[in-house]
């Protein structure tokens, strides 16, 4: 009778087990699946519920070298603010900027307002390169009203972008208690700001993640009239592998000493998104949940028109917009098209209609 028992018991646990792994598994590979309460959303804030996990990646690709390193150590200059290393429990939030972007990190200070920051307990600051003695004394200026503004030694070129977060992570190290959470934005990405706080709130919690929208198997451009043109010299590998795109990504607090310990360790790559979110992530496991379905990061106009249909039949609002090419976009016509984003966004019908009838985009 007692073998019976345990043999039932066995049983019972491993029932229960299979169940988990099922509806774990199916919850990661068919996101199509609604349930009741994904649909209805008596708040309208057409974010999905707690339950809900965003598409998950696992790193993949060519394993991470150690050479070539990086030719030089970013500096402050003396206009520069300094991270106030009061992290502890908090979310920093660094803003890759120009150095002459000045309405840019104006429009960043009208999403992330004081009293926004205070309420999901979190902290802004802005990384800029050199200009010219005005574009310095400027900076000046700007950091006497908002003390916000990181500055270091180095000319402003996309191929210099990695030295500022090289310098971030570095300062960031050098305090006592990290962050619990750290995000990474592009100073022209457009912000849903309630969808901002949901992700906060969410991922705060969690360790051993980058969300953000992933790359799954990055192409190497050998064409070398291209701007993301790779020589074999400073990449030897033929796919780049799983990374985070660079207008927006999160980090769990807890990876950031991962991070620092592998700036001697891993081969450095101008391409400052790939280096952040895969070279220095190095062998250290992590999962990478997808924002795909909360982003819009068009490269023509034609493909921007195409998303600003398609936002209408997603799944959840639209959190991050990256408008490019940037010269079609003036900030007036920018503004005008995240209004009416905003307005979906905040629909009590569109996107429950969407979610009805969903089919998985990603």
């Amino acid at each position: 009778m007692r073998m019976i028992g345990r043999l039932f018991l066995f049983l019972l646990v491993l029932i229960s087990s299979v169940l988990f792994v099922v509806l774990t598994v199916s919850t990661v590979l068919f996101p199509g699946i609604i349930k009741e309460d994904e649909i209805y959303d008596e708040h309208c804030l057409n974010m999905p519920p707690h339950h809900y996990i965003h598409p998950v990646f696992l790193a993949s690709g060519p394993p991470i070298q150690s050479e070539p390193k990086p030719k030089y150590e970013a500096s402050p200059v003396k206009s520069s603010a300094k991270i106030d290393c009061n992290l502890q429990n908090k979310t920093l939030i660094i803003v890759n900027s120009h150095v002459n972007h000045t309405a840019y990190r104006k429009m960043q200070r009208e999403f992330f307002r004081p009293e926004w920051l205070d309420e999901n307990n979190a902290v802004l600051y802005f990384i800029v390169g050199t200009g010219s003695e005005a574009d310095t004394a400027d900076i000046e200026e700007e950091n006497k009203k908002h003390n916000d503004v990181l500055q270091v030694d180095i000319s402003e070129h996309y191929h210099n972008i990695t030295y500022k977060a090289i310098y971030w992570i570095k300062e960031i190290a050098k305090c006592k208690h990290g962050p619990k959470l750290f995000v990474k934005l592009d100073d022209d990405v457009h912000i849903d700001m309630i969808g901002m706080q949901f992700l906060v709130k969410r991922y705060r919690t969690m360790d051993d993640f980058m969300a953000c929208r992933v790359i799954s198997s990055g192409p190497v451009i050998r064409n070398d009239t291209s701007k993301w043109y790779l020589s074999k010299e400073e990449y030897k590998f033929n796919t780049l592998g799983t990374y985070c795109q660079g207008m927006v990504y999160f980090v769990s607090g807890n990876l950031m000493p991962v991070l620092h310990e592998n700036i001697e360790k891993s081969q450095y790559l101008w391409m400052d998104d790939w280096y952040v979110t895969r070279s220095l992530v190095g062998d250290y496991k992590i999962s990478y949940y997808s924002l795909e379905q909360h982003s819009l990061s068009p490269n023509t106009v034609h493909e921007m028109k195409q998303n600003l249909v398609g936002i209408r039949s997603r799944k959840w609002r639209t959190i991050f917009v990256h408008f490019r090419p940037p010269q079609k976009y003036p900030m007036y016509r920018r503004k005008m098209i995240f209004a009416n984003i905003t307005e979906v966004n905040n629909s009590c019908e569109i996107l429950k209609q969407a979610r009805m009838v969903f089919v998985p985009a990603y």
